[in-house]
């Protein structure tokens, strides 16, 4: 088994753990001198832990609430597939930006609380996404290894989306872009608030 494939088997909640463990233990380097205008001369390193302050564990959870990234093997294959379906010719990093506006619409109210929700959310015939349509890309395409990437650029922490949670082809006027704000163009698509 290889280093990536342990690494997507770790759960995103314990991955979280282990990192966070990693960030609060510091190395101090103790230094001694015999005389005051001496050089300096490094002694063994003292290993200190550092206690986690309150502030910082109520910061802790609260990202954790707001941005958790634990989620199923289940939702992370629906996150793949739409970054497929949606931006197959875009960067890595368009893909990622597709699935963060998922995301972000799963982390705000107003949309629904769940990842397959928010993919297959529809009114009447009218998709949030044109692939998940019956048919549609989505239903007919597997993920590329580009994919897997982006999803785990994303597990890793990289949010470049300002907060997006709307995006579309870079064709002319639209709905989008008379009634939402403007963020930016990246490949292909422009991302909206």
């Amino acid at each position: 088994m290889s280093k990536n494939e342990m690494m997507r088997r770790v759960p995103p909640f314990i991955m979280a753990v282990i990192v966070c463990f990693i960030m609060t233990m510091t190395i101090v380097p103790t230094f001694s001198s015999h005389t005051a205008g001496a050089e300096a001369v490094p002694t063994e390193p003292e290993t200190r832990v550092q206690e986690p302050t309150q502030a910082s564990i109520k910061l802790a959870s609260t990202n954790a609430l707001i941005k958790s990234r634990d989620w199923s093997a289940q939702d992370s294959m629906v996150l793949l597939k739409i970054a497929m379906a949606e931006a197959e010719g875009e960067s890595t990093e368009g893909k990622a930006l597709v699935m963060l506006v998922v995301l972000n619409r799963v982390w705000s109210e107003g949309f629904p609380d769940s990842i397959e929700e928010v993919v297959l959310q529809h009114y009447g015939d009218i998709y949030q996404f044109s692939p998940v349509e019956p048919g549609g890309r989505y239903w007919t395409t597997e993920p590329n290894e580009d994919c897997y990437t982006a999803l785990d650029m994303i597990l890793n922490g990289w949010d470049e989306s300002k907060g997006a949670l709307y995006f579309e082809g870079c064709i002319g006027e639209s709905w989008h872009s008379q009634n939402l704000e403007y963020i930016y163009t990246v490949g292909g698509h422009r991302f909206y608030k």
